[in-house]
């Protein structure tokens, strides 16, 4: 009887071994883990050739930042046109001449037979006829003068005169010279201070216009 329950005993063990290491079946696909997610620190706009800000000397550090510095280009700022100045001048000259001729000596400031060149303006809009030449050319040089005022103040953050004004003042300066022009072949008509200091301002603008240099 001992034999037999000593081998009882040995057979007990190993079949409850056999049932302990009972292999788990592989599953059908593969299993993939959880990603581990490492944050990475991307620096913007840096490059290989930027120098980067790992020293412990402070020293060092002043070095690096004044090199910075130094590379930074500084914007140059921006001048205002002396050419778009004196133009703005200049034609709120003729401008002036047109109308301070009404109230003050118009016997010198008038343009032509002791009128000003408002007068001249507001007469011929008055009757609306353009059949005195004289008269007509007399009144494109203040519309001139304004457009060019306008142009200049627009461009005076710019160098030189824009092509705008350079047409104006030529249109101007062609105007009066014709307006002289033919108030001298006319012989009647009498030719004030006024008409002459605007025939000078207007050839003053043209010079300024077209010899100023741009950009």
């Amino acid at each position: 009887m001992s034999k037999k329950s000593e081998k009882k005993n040995q057979i007990a063990p190993a079949a409850a071994e056999e049932k302990e290491t009972t292999p788990v079946a592989q599953p059908a696909k593969a299993v993939q883990l959880t990603p581990i997610i490492q944050p990475i620190a991307f620096v913007p706009y840096s490059t290989q050739d930027q120098p980067l800000y790992m020293f412990d000397d402070e020293e060092e550090v002043e070095a690096v930042e004044e090199e910075i510095e130094e590379e930074v280009v500084v914007a140059p700022k921006k001048k205002v046109s002396c050419a778009a100045i004196f133009l703005s001048i200049f034609s709120l000259i003729i401008v002036g001449i047109y109308v301070a001729a009404n109230w003050v000596i118009p016997e010198y400031l008038g343009l032509v037979d002791g009128q000003s060149g408002l007068a001249i303006i507001m007469d011929l809009i008055e009757t609306m006829e353009f059949t005195n030449f004289v008269n007509l050319a007399i009144a494109i040089v203040p519309v001139m003068a304004v457009l060019t005022l306008i142009a200049s103040l627009i461009r005076i953050m710019r160098k030189g005169a824009c092509v705008f004004a350079q047409i104006t003042t030529f249109i101007g300066l062609v105007a009066v010279i014709a307006a002289l022009l033919l108030a001298l072949i006319n012989g009647e008509v009498e030719i004030g201070y006024g008409l002459y200091a605007v025939a000078a301002l207007s050839l003053i603008n043209v010079l300024i216009a077209y010899l100023a240099k741009r950009d």
